[in-house]
């Protein structure tokens, strides 16, 4: 029998092994990002199959794009279809029928802002010909919860929804009717960069809030994607403080429900014996939702949906903060320590909040000569100059 040390340090080791494992390779870029998919006249949200209350289907959609361009469809092994391109990326769906683009490995932040922007355009223009309007914001702007089913009934995705109603109703919500922008950077060591990885979370919510509006009304939220995951699940969601990281995290594995595991969804540390595997803890990591989420490379969850203007102010406030080592020494002693309270209030007031409105000046420049020092191969002058744009660069997600 594994006593609870022992399950500690198998933990600690898997997580030290696969979440903050030793770098290798070159700096790289990545991104999710998640559109929200309507029709055009009604605003009812779109179904993912055909034949749901006479809509068109974003499958049939995704079908014609990835027919255009060359993708091979499969199913994924959360039993979703799933559409992969050549150089790496795929297009897929999430539980309430948002698209989701996954995109390929990047060397450069252009490179990987100029292939979301030319699948984005791909799929708003063929959504815009069948009656379908796909929208880059966090959270529906038209509808409210009843109108919004969960459209995957995948396992993963029913215990999850069960796991999530016997909370409350934000996990619906954030699993139906939420998007994101999500930007991944590989090859930096990512214990190094842990404490200025969360600490930027709350500044990152609130210069790129892009969801004000849920279900025609005002929310008085910046982000009211930010806001839903506040109150989604405490266990597996937020920042963290950020001195031992790997014991950090693996606290954290520990002590999150482990819905997946067990219906009666204990903290995976008091599973018996007979339920833990690699295979097993592997699935549980999967299911933390945290502001920064540790995978071998760095995760960034913090941001929005967001379009192309934004994204581009975004990335390279991200790569320039976090990518190169003397940046993110400087952002972690600029914002000091990640603050979860911040976090709260970054989804609510947005940049209005005092102390990220002070800090933002100097968050801005540090990210500026962080990006100089990447060079150009990695991120274009353009792309470096769109930072001094940050305050022009969102929207609010107003809608007609």
């Amino acid at each position: 029998m594994m006593d609870a040390r022992a399950r500690c340090r198998w933990v600690e080791e898997i997580v030290a092994e696969r979440c903050f494992r030793a770098v290798t390779g070159p700096l790289t870029f990545g991104a999710e990002l998640e559109l929200l998919a309507f029709d055009s006249e009604s605003h009812a949200i779109s179904p993912i199959f055909p034949g749901a209350n006479g809509l068109r289907a974003t499958l049939d959609l995704a079908r014609e794009v990835g027919s255009r361009l060359g993708w091979a469809e499969h199913v994924s092994d959360k039993g979703v279809p799933r559409f992969r391109a050549q150089h790496g990326g795929a297009l897929t769906f999430e539980p309430g029928g948002q698209l989701e683009y996954a995109s390929g490995v990047h060397l450069s932040v252009d490179g990987l802002l100029r292939d979301l922007c030319a699948v984005e355009t791909v799929l708003t223009e063929a959504g815009d010909a069948r009656g379908m309007l796909l929208m880059p914001v966090g959270v529906d702007p038209f509808n409210g919860p009843d109108a919004a089913p969960l459209q995957l009934d995948a396992p993963r995705y029913s215990r999850m929804a069960r796991y999530f109603a016997s909370i409350g109703i934000d996990g619906a919500r954030m699993m139906r009717q939420t998007a994101s922008v999500q930007v991944n950077v590989g090859g930096i060591p990512v214990r190094e960069r842990w404490v200025a990885a969360n600490a930027i979370a709350p500044w990152l919510v609130a210069l790129f809030a892009n969801s004000s509006r849920y279900a025609g009304v005002d929310t008085a939220c910046a982000s009211y994607r930010s806001e839903t995951w506040r109150g989604v699940d405490v266990s597996r969601t937020g920042v963290f403080a950020g001195g031992d990281s790997v014991g950090e995290y693996a606290r954290f594995a520990l002590g999150a429900r482990a819905f997946l595991a067990d219906d009666a969804a204990p903290p995976f540390g008091a599973l018996r014996d007979d339920q833990l595997s690699d295979e097993t803890l592997e699935a549980h990591l999967s299911t933390l939702f945290p502001e920064m989420r540790p995978r071998g490379y760095l995760e960034i969850r913090s941001l929005d949906a967001i379009g192309a203007q934004a994204r581009t102010v975004a990335v390279a406030l991200i790569a320039g903060s976090l990518a190169d080592e003397t940046a993110a020494h400087e952002v972690a002693e600029l914002l000091g320590p990640p603050d979860e309270d911040l976090l709260r209030r970054a989804g609510r007031y947005g940049r209005e909040d005092p102390r990220i409105a002070a800090a933002t000046p100097d968050l801005i420049g540090i990210a500026e000569r962080g990006c100089r020092r990447l060079g150009t191969t990695v991120i274009s002058e353009r792309s470096v100059g769109a930072l001094r744009d940050v305050d022009l660069a969102v929207r609010s997600s107003d809608v007609p």
